[in-house]
């Protein structure tokens, strides 16, 4: 899903849960909550710096667009050659960690309902996509099965190129 929808969508659950629970969220609340939902996304970009070795988001942004764009346009075959970044941010077990911390730290709480809201609007996006949802449930599990993949900004159809 595209920055400027988890914007949009974090906006509009940030508004509403700050309209139904006022004094419990407030608007530093609903603010985190927002940020949580989108700044998620930092991993990606994180990704792309370690294996580029390059800080421009400006590259980066174009980089995951085309190979998004280029994993739809695979075969379920060729997608099974294939793995995405691994974004730790991006599964249960951050998820897990956030609501364990969240008991020392409860701003915590505002972080873990943001990045659960990006989860879920990233799982609904790629189900309506019909892809496999399994990539975001589970970094572990990505980790895992990248062996013996080739990253999907390295594969062309029909030329696999493994993964230096």
């Amino acid at each position: 899903m595209l920055p400027k929808t988890h914007i949009i969508l974090g906006f509009i659950l940030a508004l509403i849960l700050y309209l139904i629970f006022p004094k419990q969220i407030g608007i530093l609340g609903a603010l985190i909550i927002l940020a949580s939902s989108v700044l998620i996304d930092i991993d990606h970009y994180c990704y792309y710096i370690i294996k580029k070795k390059d800080f421009s988001l400006k590259n980066a942004y174009p980089l995951f667009y085309k190979n998004m764009k280029k994993f739809e346009s695979l075969s379920s075959e060729e997608r099974n050659k294939t793995y995405h970044p691994i974004c730790l941010f991006h599964g249960f077990e951050i998820l897990l960690v956030l609501f364990i911390l969240a008991f020392f730290f409860n701003f915590l709480y505002l972080v873990l309902i943001g990045f659960f809201f990006h989860l879920f609007l990233d799982i609904f996006n790629i189900c309506f996509r019909n892809m496999s949802p399994k990539c975001l449930f589970s970094q572990t599990y990505n980790i895992i099965n990248s062996k013996n993949k080739i990253l999907i900004w390295d594969y062309k159809e029909g030329k696999e190129e493994k993964e230096k």
